[in-house]
C-alpha cells in the first residue's frame, strides 16, 4: 500500500471521527415541569391572556414524535381569551453559540380549519430575528426540521425562541405540539479529529522497517493539515497560518516564445499548467517584478542541453526544465559555477 493510498484512508477514517460531536442541547419534553430548572423559559403574552399557557402533551390530540405518548410540549386557542391574540413563547436555555450549528426539532400543527402558526427566532445579542415560520389551517403531521446557524461576527451566547400565534381566536389558533428539541455543535477539527487519527495512527504504528514510519510520519502530517483545515464562509478552506485572497484573473498575455511549468507540489513533476494555474503564475511573476528589474534573470545553456535560468540571487542552484522529444518534460537542478554536483 503506497502513502497516499494510506493517506486517503487515514482521511476518511479522520473525516468520520470528526463528525461526531457533543449536542450542545437536547430535550424530549418527557416532563415540562422539569425545564424551568434547566434554564427553559415561557412567557405568554396573548392579549387578552387565556387559561392555559405552554402544557405536557395530550396524546387524545395526537401521540409524541417519539418516546412517550404525552412526551411534547402544547399549546392550544386557550392562549388567549375567546376573540382574542395568541402570542406565546417558550425560549430554551442559553447556549454559546457559533455558525454553522444546528438546531433540530419536530413540529406539528393540527388546524382543523383554524390557522395555526409557529415562528422560530434567535437572539444572539441584539435582540431576536425570526429564522422560519410554519403554518397551516390542515394537519401536517410531525415534520422534521433543522435550521441553522449563520451570521454571526462571532461565538455568542444566545437563544432560540418558538412563539406560537394567532390574531384571531374566533377565526384561527387550534392545537400545535413541538417535540424532540436539540442544538448540534460542530466538531474541533484541531482536537477531535486529530485524536482519532492519534489513535489510530499509535494502534498501527510500522516497529520494524524505518522507511515504513517515515512514511507514516509523512501521512500523518498531510492528514494533520487536511483536518485542521474547515470550510470557511461560501465553503472557502481555511488553513492554519493561512490568508486566502481574491485573486482577479491576469489580463497580461504570456511573451511571444515565453515558457511557463507548474512544479506539481506532491509529486515534484513541471507540467504544462491549466489555465488557473497559469494566472497564479502570472501573478507570482507580477508580484516579483521590482525584484526581476533590480536583478534581470541571467539564461544559460548547459553542456547536456536545455534552458537554465537563475530565479534569484538567494537561489544557490538554476532550474533547468527540458521539453523530450515524446512531448515529456524533464527537469533538473544545475549546479553553479564551481559547485560540484
Amino acid at each position: 500500500m503506497n502513502l497516499f493510498t494510506r493517506l486517503a484512508g487515514l482521511l476518511a477514517v479522520t473525516a468520520s471521527c470528526s463528525a461526531v460531536a457533543a449536542p450542545l442541547l437536547v430535550e424530549g419534553f418527557d416532563d415540562i415541569t422539569t425545564l424551568a430548572a434547566k434554564g427553559w423559559r415561557f412567557d405568554n403574552r396573548s392579549s387578552p391572556p387565556g387559561g392555559t399557557s405552554w402544557f405536557q402533551g395530550n396524546q387524545a390530540f395526537f401521540p409524541a414524535a417519539a418516546g412517550p405518548a404525552d412526551s411534547y410540549i402544547a399549546a392550544n386557542f386557550n392562549n388567549a381569551a375567546f376573540g382574542g391574540a395568541i402570542d406565546n413563547w417558550l425560549y430554551t436555555p442559553a447556549l454559546l453559540l457559533v455558525n454553522g450549528e444546528t438546531l433540530n426539532f419536530s413540529l406539528r400543527l393540527l388546524g382543523e380549519g383554524a390557522l395555526d402558526r409557529v415562528e422560530v427566532y434567535l437572539d444572539s445579542g441584539a435582540g431576536y430575528s425570526l429564522l422560519a415560520g410554519y403554518e397551516s389551517a390542515t394537519d401536517t403531521g410531525w415534520q422534521d426540521l433543522a435550521l441553522q446557524v449563520n451570521g454571526l461576527a462571532a461565538p455568542a451566547n444566545g437563544r432560540f425562541a418558538f412563539r406560537y400565534v394567532a390574531d384571531d381566536t374566533r377565526l384561527n389558533g387550534n392545537y400545535i405540539g413541538i417535540d424532540t428539541i436539540s442544538v448540534s455543535a460542530i466538531p474541533e477539527p484541531a482536537t477531535i479529529a486529530l485524536m482519532c487519527l492519534g489513535a489510530l495512527a499509535l494502534g498501527r504504528w510500522p516497529r520494524s522497517r524505518p522507511r515504513a514510519r517515515r512514511n507514516w510520519l509523512a501521512a500523518l502530517g498531510l492528514s494533520s493539515l487536511a483536518v485542521a483545515a474547515h470550510a470557511g464562509d461560501h465553503g472557502l478552506m481555511q488553513f492554519p497560518h493561512v490568508t486566502a485572497v481574491a485573486q482577479t484573473a491576469a489580463s497580461t498575455p504570456v511573451a511571444p516564445g515565453g515558457f511557463m511549468a507548474y512544479k506539481d507540489p506532491l509529486t515534484g513533476q513541471l507540467t504544462r499548467p491549466d489555465p488557473e494555474q497559469a494566472a497564479l503564475l502570472r501573478a507570482a511573476a507580477r508580484a516579483n517584478a521590482p525584484l526581476a528589474r533590480q536583478a534581470p534573470p541571467q539564461l544559460a545553456r548547459p553542456q547536456h542541453g536545455g534552458v537554465s535560468l537563475m530565479l534569484e540571487e538567494r537561489q544557490a542552484r538554476y532550474a533547468t526544465a527540458r521539453k523530450n522529444t515524446d512531448g515529456g518534460i524533464d527537469h533538473r537542478c544545475q549546479p553553479r559555477s564551481g559547485e560540484r554536483q
